[in-house]
């Protein structure tokens, strides 16, 4: 320090140089102006707010309400009945319980263990089953086999066993009726409330709890797991007794199931618990597509806390391939692990929102529409659920008219996804409005479509447009594209009629009828040579032949026609038209012009005229 006070002699305070030489050294090492080449210059991490841990389902049952419990006495009053078809009655409708009966049941349940005699209880269960046990035996001897003896469902042995003025008989049947009902509920807070039975009424009811949570399969095993947890050291080992029974002992054994709910049920039993050898299992489920079983998973380690600190500390040095820092704690940790799981998960789903919120920007609603789907296919909560749904309503006003089925698919998706309650009533009115018209298109004319939708949103002039149709006995909705079409086919029509008329002015009249060509007979012979057909001299005319001039000629009867000889060379007298089978009914043919009575031509040789038809 002396000698650096000697070298820079200019500077008028030696504390100066000492606070430099501390300010340098806190500095740490030099930056440099510019990077090697071919590095990149290191960009600064952006902070990023970390989620808090999820908090875990409290376990406590609510209140049970007036009604539940009302409901329940009713079903227990049937069973203490004196009548015998009313108890069986009652009896089956135990498997009719409700889910939300739970907190009734425990209610009850408590009142009747506080209250009753267990003894009493206990002796009256044994003696009806000591009676169904003798009775199913001697059906078996009767049948002539030999085998063991089934004992019959402790209700109904009970129902048939019945003794309505015993309080003991009225509290154990009321037992035995709540614990079929929670067996049929089958929820982990039903299983809890069965195994709190055991313990109430102790070992006298052991056996037939463990018949019941046994009918309920995987349903029971959060429960039993968190038993093992238990205050009473008795009911810790029945509860891993039955779970070892039911093959359920171990982590990756009880998760072994399909239902997920049961899955996400029994990571956080595992979690209260604070098995550290579950806390490996429960971690691997915190980044499952299951949004169910993950949000279970992540609840699970945060009551698991501390004892899952080093598992934590692991799964992010396998995720991240770099240990987490030695100052970090297990929340800290867990944080860091989740919100990295989160970004990657992700990641596929963000590119395809981006992808959809571009296309719809670009007008392209139906890309924007497959995006979103495929988003809410992979994510159904994800956050930015209000831009999404402003797309669907505008992918859904575009085409109300050109495609009512994907307009309403689209206000659909609309509706679950915005959270402003006025955007909700906006998007309902709207549906309602398309549900109208479509029933209109068919004939119906619904009001009450168009009038909820004005309730919903009293500007929907579509709604408005579509009542006063239906005022004036109009159901469908006219179109512009079809009023042009309609009067395009009017155009059409009237210029088909005026060419129609101007052809038929234009077409010249004919001459006159044709006669018709009479037929020759068998026997006539062809004109004779020389016979012809004279041309009319000039100024001669076709005339129609006068009153009574050339009779007319009799048509030959049957053989009278066969062999007549053909008219000689100069005879004008016409041909006569037999006729197959002639009846003798006369034939007129008309005579040609000038021809006299005597039935001769004024020309020489008058030929027979044949008229085309």
């Amino acid at each position: 320090m002396a000698q650096l006070q000697r070298r820079l002699p200019r500077l008028p305070h030696p504390g100066l140089i000492a606070a430099a030489l501390v300010a340098v050294a806190l500095a740490g090492p030099p930056v440099h102006a510019s990077a090697p080449s071919g590095s990149a210059p290191a960009e600064p991490r952006a902070a990023r707010a970390l989620a808090a841990l999820p908090e875990a389902p409290k376990i406590g049952l609510p209140e049970p309400t007036a009604s539940e419990l009302e409901d329940l006495d009713a079903v227990l009053g049937r069973l203490r009945s004196e009548d015998a078809t009313t108890r069986e009655s009652a009896a089956t409708e135990v498997l009719e319980a409700k889910p939300s009966w739970v907190a009734a049941i425990d209610r009850r349940m408590n009142g009747i263990a506080d209250k009753a005699n267990r003894d009493d209880m206990r002796r009256v269960l044994e003696s009806a089953r000591t009676k169904a046990r003798k009775l199913e035996r001697e059906k078996l001897e009767a049948a002539g086999k030999r085998g063991k003896v089934e004992t019959p469902d402790y209700l109904s042995l009970l129902v048939a066993d019945a003794q309505p003025k015993n309080k003991a008989w009225q509290d154990m049947v009321a037992v035995a009726a709540m614990t079929r009902m929670l067996s049929t509920i089958g929820s982990v807070e039903a299983a809890r409330e069965l195994i709190d039975v055991h313990t109430r009424f102790g070992d006298f009811l052991r056996v037939d709890v463990q018949l019941q949570l046994t009918k309920m399969e995987d349903k029971a095993v959060a429960a039993l797991i968190e038993a093992k947890k238990h205050k009473a050291e008795k009911i810790a080992k029945w509860a891993a007794r039955h779970l070892d029974s039911m093959g359920k002992a171990i982590p990756s054994e009880a998760v072994q199931t399909e239902d997920h709910q049961v899955l996400a049920d029994v990571l956080r039993a595992y979690g209260r618990v604070r098995d550290p050898d579950a806390a490996r299992i429960v971690i691997s489920f915190a980044n499952t597509e299951r949004a169910q079983v993950r949000e279970a998973a992540r609840q699970a380690v945060a009551m698991m806390g501390e004892v899952a600190g080093w598992q934590l500390r692991d799964s992010y040095e396998d995720l991240l391939g770099k240990k987490p820092p030695r100052d970090w704690t297990w929340d800290r940790t867990a944080r860091e692990l989740f919100g990295e799981l989160d970004r990657q998960r992700l990641a596929q789903v963000y590119a395809l929102f981006d992808e959809g919120t571009k296309a719809g920007n670009e007008g392209k609603l139906d890309a924007m529409r497959e995006a979103y789907d495929k988003v809410l296919t992979r994510n159904p909560s994800f956050e930015h659920r209000e831009e999404m749904a402003r797309g669907y309503l505008e992918l859904a006003r575009k085409k109300l008219d050109d495609d009512r089925p994907a307009a309403l698919a689209a206000l659909r998706r609309a509706e679950r996804l915005t959270r402003e309650p006025t955007d909700k009533k906006r998007i309902q009115s709207l549906a309602l409005t398309l549900e109208g018209e479509e029933l209109a298109e068919k004939g119906i004319a619904d009001q009450v479509l168009f009038n909820r939708a004005l309730e919903l949103d009293p500007d929907n002039g579509r709604a408005k447009d579509a009542l006063a149709r239906l005022a004036r006995g109009e159901t469908q909705k006219k179109s512009a594209l079809g009023r042009w079409a309609g009067a395009v086919a009017i155009a059409l029509g009237a210029l088909v009629a005026m060419l129609a008329i101007a052809l038929r002015r234009g077409r010249p009249e004919e001459a006159g009828p044709a006669t018709q060509e009479t037929p020759r007979g068998e026997g006539e012979s062809a004109p004779s040579e020389g016979e012809g057909e004279s041309a009319p001299s000039e100024g001669e005319g076709e005339s129609a032949p006068s009153e009574g001039e050339g009779e007319s000629e009799r048509a030959p009867s049957e053989g009278e026609g066969e062999g007549e000889s053909a008219p000689s060379e100069g005879e004008g007298e016409s041909e006569r038209a037999p006729s197959e089978g002639d009846s003798g009914e006369q034939s007129e043919s008309p005579r040609s012009a000038g021809e006299g009575e005597d039935g001769q031509s004024a020309g020489d040789g008058d030929s027979e005229r044949e008229s085309e038809p």
